[in-house]
């Protein structure tokens, strides 16, 4: 299949074939994961039938029953510089010639070392040891759990809006719907404070209510002067905390970019308080937004940085990347190691994520993800005129259009977005919502689509948003 083409569909959607193979899960997968679908439905009233894929290259995806679409999802963002890279197979077959597993914190693999090196080499300065995983939660769970060895304190202060995973550690600093939290509040660590994230769109602290009177960096300073209260009053609580967590820009809560300024006031709060500072990039990192990692952006450095998505070039593989200061608060190992895994630096992985970080890293991917996605922003300008868009925002090829009831009351429309989800993959092209209500468009393709790829969807949504 050819990665670039533009799409093709051979029948209606969903089609038979994936109709046939959705039945066939519904009887083996948990309701957890499938009855999602029958629940959004009923909620939205918009039809949630997915396809199967068969196939993937590039930007493009076939389906079981022979329709292409172009993917401007990046399946998550995992896709950087497109679906099945040559180089990545290619380093997949040659692994899996020689060695397909080893023991990870006993035995470890020579690709695994290497894998590691490369890693220090391309994150930044001072980012130099690893704990590696194999899903981004697992990332964030190595990091808090550096954090609570590091500074001796159990507390996080987390954001809302917040997405790092549903893994138990990773769950209690996620804020992304009270929904996901509810059932297992009594596992979560209560040692988490959430304060709001610096949305400059719908800001925080009754700001809203007097938004045109408050600037971007109003925002920033209001959340800033919060936090710095939560650390130095008396009576706040926080004694406890070691550690801040958060998004250099959220991907899940809405593809939401604070104010400039922001990370290097988190990162003074952290210096002054002798706090650990975490960035999850799993979303942003490797070339996403226009730059290799987003806190580039400002320049500033955490003490752990936690990555996943693209860095695997499509197989499972996580790390968190810390300083050695930080990294080695877990000492020196004198017996069984107290955080490993089975799989810890599986060869197969490490080879493609290291085919992976070359491509995008030696490729000018990041540079390319700032040209193109300064491009597709100013063509999405021409749909800000539209009742329902409230807000379009995003840097490199993570983009979000914010989609209201009404531009006054800024209500988000979240049935909007579903329906224009439906609606898109109809006409031969996968977009995603995102945002705690489900209202935002969320754009985050390939860096590999071609121009025609863009330019046809870009005409899919404006035909759709003008039906």
């Amino acid at each position: 299949m050819d990665g670039t083409q533009l799409p093709e569909l051979k029948t209606a959607l969903p089609g038979p074939n994936s109709q046939a193979w959705v039945s066939r899960l519904a009887n083996t997968e948990c309701p957890a994961i499938t009855a999602r679908r029958a629940r959004r439905e009923s909620e939205t009233g918009v039809p949630q039938d997915p396809i199967v894929w068969a196939e993937a290259k590039g930007a493009n995806v076939k389906d079981v029953d022979g329709n292409v679409f172009v993917d401007l999802t990046g399946a998550f963002a995992v896709s950087g510089p497109g679906h099945r890279q040559d180089a990545v197979v290619e380093a997949l077959q040659s692994q899996s010639s020689r060695l397909i597993h080893a023991m990870g914190d006993v035995y470890p693999s020579d690709i695994k070392i290497e894998f590691c090196e490369r890693l220090a080499q391309v994150t930044p300065a001072g980012l130099n040891k690893s704990i590696l995983g194999m899903s981004g939660a697992d990332a964030i769970t190595a990091a808090l759990k550096t954090a609570a060895i590091y500074t001796g304190k159990p507390g996080v202060i987390a954001f809302t809006g917040g997405y790092h995973g549903l893994s138990y550690g990773a769950l209690s600093v996620t804020a992304y719907r009270n929904s996901f939290r509810e059932p297992f509040l009594q596992q979560l660590n209560p040692h988490v404070r959430f304060v709001p994230y610096p949305d400059p769109y719908r800001p925080p602290f009754g700001m809203e209510q007097a938004r045109d009177s408050h600037s971007d960096e109003d925002v920033r300073d209001a959340v800033l002067a919060h936090i710095r209260s939560m650390l130095s009053h008396p009576a706040s609580g926080a004694e406890g905390i070691g550690a801040i967590i958060v998004e250099p820009i959220q991907g899940r809560g809405g593809e939401v970019v604070p104010p400039e300024g922001f990370l290097a006031g988190l990162r003074e709060i952290c210096d002054a308080h002798g706090l650990v500072l975490i960035f999850d990039e799993i979303f942003t990192g490797f070339g996403r937004t226009g730059a290799l990692f987003a806190c580039e952006h400002e320049g500033v450095t955490p003490d752990i940085l936690c990555l996943g998505k693209a860095m695997g070039g499509g197989v499972p593989l996580s790390a968190a990347v810390g300083t050695d200061e930080v990294m080695d608060g877990w000492g020196n190992s004198s017996g069984e190691s107290i955080h490993t895994s089975t799989f810890l630096g599986n060869p197969l992985s490490c080879a493609m994520g290291l085919a992976a970080i070359n491509e995008i890293v030696e490729g000018g991917w990041s540079e390319h993800a700032n040209s193109f996605g300064a491009t597709m922003r100013d063509d999405l300008d021409a749909l800000r005129d539209h009742p329902n868009v409230g807000d379009i925002r995003g840097r490199g090829m993570m983009i979000g259009i914010d989609l209201v009831v009404d531009k006054t009351t800024r209500e988000p429309n979240g049935a909007l977005a579903l329906s224009l989800m439906a609606k898109m993959r109809n006409l031969g092209f996968l977009i995603l919502p995102s945002g705690s209500h489900g209202n935002v468009v969320a754009l985050s393709p390939p860096f590999g689509l071609t121009m025609p790829q863009w330019e046809a969807g870009l005409n899919a949504l404006k035909s759709c948003m003008t039906e």
